[in-house]
């Protein structure tokens, strides 16, 4: 019988690397490293790699990088976060001469863009996509936002690059767009906007875009805001976002932009007259007016409660004529919130489900993979304990896709509930604990090998609790804001958990004057080697860890 390695050994480099083309960097590596000699000579040789740093372990970041050269990328994600701490300033410490070693790169995903260096022209490099995790603008130094301003303004100025994408709308309404410079080459930009009025500065930087989608969060501060809005006759694809704007607002921007062909329009929940959006009469002026070469149309209108959803079904028949039959266009409505406001579902992306204990279930809710439990009351000082599994059941009876469970500062779990729901839920390996005064100890009574991720939520953790939590959750890699009374707690934290990743902490009673300090103490009083890490204000500290 032919050994499965000689099996792959047979098959010509071209189809390995189309099979490599389906795979992470990590799964390639994991799968195939080790496999036999000519995999890994089609792994040295392959230059298509796609790099995610998102989320990786230390040992798995090492791994890469002796594994691959940078000139084999064409896609890299760098992530500077509370899981991957210190990751970008070790990145730029490996690879100094960035622009020099990574020609092949097309594609960078920043996240954290506050911990990444200037930039410079790069070959190939033709999309950025940026999430903006902290901003310097809630910093008191004028020199840190000056030159986090310069550093934003110089992604501008790379003469290769095309699209440009800023996510995280939470924060990214915040900067400075009239630092920006001109670039005739960006043809596709993505943003948030805190008002209409930043538009015409946008298209003053890209005269020549083509692709633009921007969310909107205010309305305009000016009433004649379009006095010099000019949008280029280079754009032909819209898409826009409304949480907050006015139909008029709406209707003076696409009146600008008669060579669209392409419009996609999302109505948000929060505005205060959605079925005014709704008007079939009003989008079929628009689009016959001032929309001439608009071949699809596609419109998504939340709808705030159920009540309007009879209404709104009367409304959509308008969208039932022959103008809108006969074209490529989409109408459509989707129900935020059909529940009661005792028992609501929170959806984000179908993801996330928020069940109020104190209220009575009016229905059985589908699986989702994150799961919020709290317990409304008018006391501040009452924790609301779970002791049965069916008080959770009552809501949602299918566990089979759950990964996080998330008790809120109100309510806390028996040890026999959390063993029962992990025993249900194969998936489930995240939990946010949120009492621990009196509800820690029982809670720590048992085991929990399953949970991997483990968030405390700023909690300081009692002394006699140190070694129980370790013992509690032995498989544990992931330690998110668990503070400590001082350094002897950190030190029992890393000698006991052994898989530990990743560890984000404040000691209340010692802090390090400087990053050589603390480098200086974890290689000397811990077992820790290999490791990086973010010093935030001497006291808090994010720790990456190879274990």
């Amino acid at each position: 019988m032919t050994k499965p390695h000689l099996l792959l050994d047979q098959l010509p480099v071209e189809l390995i690397f189309n099979i490599f083309t389906y795979l992470s960097t990590a799964e390639i590596l994991h799968s195939f490293y080790s496999f036999s000699r000519y995999l890994r000579k089609c792994i040295r040789n392959y230059d298509g790699y796609k790099v995610n740093l998102k989320a990786i372990s230390k040992r798995q970041f090492d791994r890469i990088f002796r594994a691959i050269r940078p000139d084999q990328i064409v896609t890299l994600t760098l992530c500077d976060d509370e899981e991957t701490p210190g990751q970008m300033s070790l990145f730029f410490t490996l690879f100094p001469a960035f622009e020099q070693s990574f020609i092949r790169l097309e594609c960078l995903h920043i996240r954290n863009f506050e911990a990444c260096p200037i930039l410079h022209p790069m070959n190939v490099l033709h999309t950025i996509s940026i999430d903006f995790v902290q901003w310097p603008v809630h910093s008191f130094g004028i020199a840190n936002i000056q030159k986090f301003d310069e550093k934003f303004a110089s992604i501008f100025r790379l003469p290769t690059l095309r699209t440009l994408i800023l996510n995280k709308e939470s924060v990214n309404n915040r900067f400075n767009i009239q630092i920006l410079p001109t670039n005739e080459n960006i043809t596709q930009f993505e943003i948030h906007l805190r008002t209409i009025d930043n538009l015409s500065l946008l298209f003053k930087c890209f005269p020549n875009i083509q692709r633009l989608t921007f969310s909107l969060n205010t309305t305009s501060v000016d009433d004649d805001f379009t006095s010099e809005f000019r949008i280029p006759r280079s754009l032909t694809h819209l898409t826009m976002k409304v949480s907050f704007g006015l139909r008029d607002e709406i209707k003076r921007i696409l009146q600008s932009c008669p060579m669209l062909i392409y419009l996609n329009i999302h109505i948000e929940w929060k505005q205060t007259d959605t079925l005014q959006w709704l008007d079939a009469d009003w989008w079929q002026s628009i689009v016959e007016e001032f929309l001439p070469r608009l071949e699809i149309f596609r419109l998504q209108v939340d709808i705030p409660s159920s009540p309007e959803l009879n209404i709104t079904n009367d409304s959509l028949k308008g969208f039932q004529t022959q103008f809108w039959t006969n074209r490529s266009f989409t109408i459509g409505m989707m129900p935020f919130d059909p529940l009661s406001v005792d028992c609501r579902r929170e959806t984000i992306e179908n993801k996330v489900l928020t069940i109020n204990l104190a209220s009575s279930p009016m229905i059985t809710f589908p699986n989702a993979e994150i799961l919020k439990l709290e317990h409304v009351t008018n006391s501040e000082t009452t924790c609301y304990v779970i002791s049965q599994l069916v008080e959770i059941q009552r809501y949602m009876n299918d566990f089979s896709i759950l990964e996080h469970l998330i008790l809120q500062s109100a309510c806390a779990v028996t040890s026999s509930v959390l063993t029962q729901l992990i025993n249900v839920s194969p998936c489930l390996t995240r939990l946010t604990i949120s009492s621990f005064n009196s509800q820690l100890h029982p809670l720590l009574n048992s085991k929990y090998p399953q949970i991997r991720w483990l968030d405390m939520r700023r909690e300081y953790l009692p002394k006699k609790f140190r070694t129980s939590l370790c013992s509690a959750f032995p498989c544990l890699e992931h330690l998110m804001n668990c503070y400590l009374y001082d350094e002897v707690y950190l030190e029992i934290l890393i000698e006991n958990l052994k898989d530990l990743q990743n560890l984000t902490t404040r000691i209340l009673s010692y802090y390090f004057e400087d990053d050589g300090e603390l480098d200086h103490w974890l290689r000397t009083h811990t077992r820790l080697k290999n490791f990086a890490f973010k010093l935030i204000d001497h006291r808090q500290i994010l720790l990456w860890i190879s274990n």
